[in-house]
């Protein structure tokens, strides 16, 4: 069980609702959540189970079921509060992690390259037209070498986080967005597709709890999350 110790630096929306003289296992709501997330076969889709603090430095944990696709969460939560019962969810944004150490590595295995480039065209010509031509010929394909290691960053080679990292990072991160992850609308359309089936998978699994228990069933206005600048981030 993974303890979360970064806080999400962006929220996109929240949803939370409130049952009275209400009780159920927070594990099976949990379970039954997951079960529930299988059909949509949400690409790239990753479930954890996480504790957030209830409060300060020494207060007790509380467990939440976390949905992550890349740096999009959620992290959703079904717990008592005295006599009553509440269900909630986060769609959040994870900050990098390490992002100047990926950058350096980065920069590190950019430099390799060159200098191995290098040896490899001085090599091939040998003598001193290897030396005289070896570095710039290097430099003329040191852009494909780039355009190989944005590739790299964007397929997830580096890991999960590289490129929220490389984006995260001055200049090199304006220029990473402009030539590999420039903002379209697919990727706020899929964004979008995320949030919906994973909010729907948890309005089932309510719907099908309260309908068990006899409560009442939401109302149109209840199922319906508040959300932020989504579209600016």
């Amino acid at each position: 069980m993974a303890k979360l110790s970064v806080e999400a630096n962006a929220v996109f929306s929240h949803w939370h609702h409130p049952v009275s003289n209400f009780t159920m296992s927070t594990a099976d709501f949990y379970s039954a959540v997951e079960q529930a997330l299988h059909p949509h076969q949400v690409p790239d889709m990753e479930l954890s189970r996480i504790e957030w603090k209830e409060g300060g430095a020494l207060s007790a944990r509380r467990e939440y079921l976390r949905v992550r696709r890349g740096p999009l969460v959620f992290d959703i939560c079904a717990a008592p509060f005295g006599a009553d019962y509440f269900f909630s969810s986060w769609l959040a944004e994870i900050p990098p992690r390490h992002g100047l150490l990926r950058l350096a590595a980065m920069l590190f295995g950019s430099l390799l390259a060159l200098f191995i480039l290098t040896r490899i065209f001085a090599a091939l010509f040998g003598g001193f037209l290897g030396a005289l031509i070896g570095f710039p010929l290097a430099l003329a394909a040191f852009p494909f070498v780039l355009w190989a290691l944005g590739n790299a960053v964007g397929d997830g080679s580096f890991g999960p986080g590289a490129e929220e990292a490389l984006i995260a990072t001055p200049f090199f991160g304006w220029l990473y967005v402009k030539l590999f992850s420039p903002f379209t609308y697919y990727k706020i359309d899929t964004k979008l597709m995320f949030q919906s089936a994973v909010h729907s998978a948890v309005l089932q699994v309510v719907d099908r709890t309260l309908s068990a228990k006899g409560a009442r069933a939401l109302t149109e206005f209840e199922r319906k999350p508040i959300l932020q600048d989504f579209y600016q981030r």
